[in-house]
């Protein structure tokens, strides 16, 4: 096909192949840069200086991102693996025999991080063995000092508790001297009254030695009746006479929180060093009783054990069970221990070499270790209770 009437080819080119607008055509266009054109040769390095202020822009913007990801506070906290401890170490024993053994029972602690940023709550979340969990359902509204100071307490209530079971398994009596205030609630009719530390040693007229004996005294009457009481105080006993308030469910209520007063035979120490909590109770009453009679509890085994112990033996449930089983399968336990409630959450964590045992009281915990080969805990539960 010829050229058209202009004389160019039908694809919009001039026959030479250039654009008759172009530098050098005769289509009466200059030849030169028109001066609304950039000069040649100049728009490449401007294009190229834009080029470093951007990235600068981006860098700085990724590098303060990334500071703020290190020091902004979320509000969660994580739960991780802690440590676990041979519980028989931290044990001394004056006044009676002791006896070391060749197993060891364990007890072992979680890593909590409060308030996390941003890089823990990522790594908690693509990490099975964290719990990231919001604050509220760690603490409520008590704030961390608070807690931390609930769980100082938790810790010493637990070696109590746990001394008591243990001398009482093995057959042990009189343990308890009366009942200890450990708390007095405001606004209630005997507030002025009490004070924090007295020792409630009658009650209605009848001694009292431990606190179920102070609250079945106070169960036998009713709101607005007056209950005589005779309390410890300062190296004195002192008489006191204290009206009832009503509990909000037309019961009784004193307006105290009591623990039992205990009066050992022989002195007991348990270093938990800055461990705080009550989960170490169980722990602590079964490494007491391995301590304090000749033979091996565990057969030889390592054997991990967690649960709060209740002063009637029961065992309750308690947080981090999941990342505990990590930590006592890391320390190279064949079993663990467990409350009946914590069973499930610590199975879905536990290496396949580390066998999950729910109990759900001491004389459960002894019948668990009595199926050990070569463990004394079969005896211990055929002799009398104390």
């Amino acid at each position: 096909m010829g050229p058209d009437a202009g004389g160019r080819s039908p694809d919009g080119l001039d026959p030479a192949g250039q654009d008759p607008t172009g530098p050098g055509s005769d289509g009466g266009v200059p030849t030169g840069p028109s001066p609304a054109d950039p000069v040649p040769g100049r728009e490449g390095p401007a294009r190229r200086r834009r080029w470093p202020v951007v990235a600068g822009i981006v860098a700085t913007v990724l590098t303060f991102a990334a500071t703020a990801g290190a020091f902004v506070q979320l509000p969660y906290d994580t739960i991780a693996p802690g440590r676990a401890s041979e519980v028989q170490g931290l044990l001394s024993i004056e006044g009676h025999p002791t006896y070391v053994s060749q197993g060891q029972i364990l007890f072992t602690t979680v890593s909590v991080l409060e308030r996390i940023n941003v890089y823990e709550y990522l790594r908690g979340a693509i990490d099975d063995t964290i719990a990231v969990v919001p604050e509220e359902r760690s603490r409520g509204d008590i704030s961390p000092e608070d807690y931390r100071q609930l769980n100082v307490a938790a810790m010493a209530d637990s070696k109590t508790v746990a001394e008591l079971l243990a001398l009482r398994t093995l057959g042990f009596t009189g343990l308890t001297a009366g009942a200890r205030i450990t708390e007095v609630l405001p606004d209630r009719p005997a507030s002025p009254l009490l004070r924090v530390d007295d020792v409630i040693v009658e009650a209605g007229g009848r001694g009292v030695s431990s606190v179920s004996d102070a609250v079945a005294a106070i169960e036998d009457r009713v709101p607005g009746d007056v209950l005589s009481l005779v309390v410890e105080r300062g190296g004195e006993r002192v008489a006191l006479e204290a009206e009832l308030a009503d509990d909000g469910t037309g019961g009784p209520l004193l307006g105290v929180l009591l623990s039992d007063e205990v009066s050992l035979p022989f002195e007991i120490g348990i270093d938990s060093g800055n461990v705080v909590g009550s989960s170490a109770g169980l722990a602590y009453a079964l490494a007491l009783i391995d301590y304090l009679t000749p033979g091996d509890l565990t057969g030889g085994a390592i054997v991990g054990v967690t649960g709060q112990l209740e002063p009637d033996g029961s065992v309750v449930a308690i947080g981090g069970a999941a990342q505990k089983a990590v930590t006592v399968g890391r320390a190279g336990a064949s079993v663990f221990l467990v409350p009946d409630g914590n069973a499930e959450a610590a199975r879905t964590t536990a290496p396949g070499s580390l066998r999950i045992v729910p109990v759900g009281s001491l004389r459960d915990a002894l019948a668990a270790l009595a199926e050990l080969p070569g463990s004394n805990a079969g005896e211990l539960l055929a002799a009398p209770a104390a």
